[in-house]
């Protein structure tokens, strides 16, 4: 049946280490391929594993589930776009690029948190 009235509280200790997971795979994966795709895969891999667990586990509401997953694969595309756009002279062509890869986050993310909401619970 569920937590009728009692709200969870969120644990960010543990979407912190998440975040912190992904953004060394990310950075690791970045560094030995010197390939944004890659590394933009990996980050990506990790939310979908995260809301494949949240569906698993029931427990999260959408909105619940959008502000984890928003912030796990915020801080782990950080070091990508600190490695991408810091080096880099063009900044009109970098900043273009960031702000599709953080569309691509957001609606990989919006679906994300869509498949991993609790169901509706009839009584």
């Amino acid at each position: 049946m569920g937590n009728l009235f009692l709200k969870e509280r969120e644990s960010w200790w543990t979407w912190v280490i998440w975040g912190l997971i992904g953004s060394i795979v990310s950075t690791y994966i970045f560094s030995s391929t010197a390939e944004v795709k890659f590394a933009l895969a990996a980050s990506g891999l990790l939310v979908t594993v995260l809301a494949w667990w949240m569906n698993y586990s029931r427990r999260f509401e959408f909105y619940r589930a959008l502000k984890v997953l928003l912030f796990v694969g915020g801080v782990s595309l950080l070091p990508i776009a600190l490695n991408v756009a810091l080096p880099s002279k063009e900044l009109a062509t970098v900043s273009f690029n960031f702000i599709l890869v953080l569309l691509g986050l957001i609606g990989l993310c919006i679906c994300g948190a869509w498949f991993a909401r609790r169901p509706k619970q009839y009584y």
